[in-house]
Order: C-alpha cells, then structure tokens, then sequence
C-alpha cells in the first residue's frame, strides 16, 4: 500500500508539474491585469508555476528510481478526470470559475473540450515521461559501470 501511494504521488507530481506550468505560462499569465506588479508577485509567480517544472526535471533525471509503468497510465488520466470533472462541476452548478480559461468569453463555453484536451496534454506529457524514464533507467547503469571502469584503471 506504501508503495502504491509512493507511485501515484511521484507520477501525479512528474505528470502534473509540466502541466501546470504550460497552462500557467500560456493560459493564466497573459490574462493578469497587473502582471507581477511587486516583487512578491513576482516570487509566487516564478515559486509556483516555474520552480515546480524544476524540482519534477531534477526529480526525474537526477533522485527518484520509481518505475513508470503502462499500467499505471489508466490511474493518472482518471485522477486529471476526476479533478476537471470537479472544476466542471464548479462551472456549472456554483457559476465559479477555478481557472478563467474556463469562462465562456474565452473558448466560447467549450468547457467540455477544453477539459478533454487538458487529458489529452497530459496523455502526451505521461508518454513522454515514460520514454524518459526508460532511457533514464537503460543509460543510466552504462554510465555507473563506465565510472567503475575508470576508478579501476587509475586504482591499476
């Protein structure tokens, strides 16, 4: 069950992250009045919305080990289902708009459509991680043995 709950934590967080920064970037940023008027602003911008696309590269590539699994695909796509099932919800019965990409004067009302291409983005975000993980895991111990090959020489 750890070990479960490990899994769903490091790919939601290496799956979400790019996504969260392409829709801030693209979507959320352009539509600020005052765009990072102080320097506050500006840090909760950049912390929230870049550091976290970051911390995932660092995460993928440098710390974690976690597996991605075709399995686990089903898992990610009904979570990101789930929350945008909820935003929709918001939307249409409380009239509250979580993201202001989902107001009607910017996609004419598609809520539905942008909701699936959101799935779709991180369908595509998933696949590539996956191939950075496998090429991560099939280079990553040819460079390990590399290392102990040259430690050995010098050592010889």
């Amino acid at each position: 069950l750890v070990l479960a709950a490990q899994w769903i934590l490091y790919e939601s967080f290496t799956c979400y992250a790019p996504l969260v920064t392409i829709i801030y970037w693209a979507l959320l940023y352009p539509t600020q009045t005052a765009v990072l008027d102080t320097l506050v602003d500006w840090w909760m911008g950049i912390s929230m919305h870049a550091f976290n696309m970051v911390l995932m590269l660092f995460e993928v590539l440098v710390a974690a080990r976690c597996p991605l699994k075709w399995t686990h695909f089903a898992t990610i796509i009904t979570i990101m289902g789930l929350y945008l099932g909820l935003v929709y919800f918001m939307v249409g019965v409380y009239d509250f708009y979580v993201y202001p990409f989902f107001e009607p004067r910017y996609f004419g009302g598609f809520i539905a459509i942008m909701c699936l291409l959101i799935i779709n983005v991180v369908a595509v975000i998933w696949t590539i991680l996956l191939i950075v993980h496998r090429l991560r895991d099939t280079l990553y111990p040819r460079w390990i043995m590399r290392g102990h090959q040259t430690a050995a020489s010098v050592a010889a």
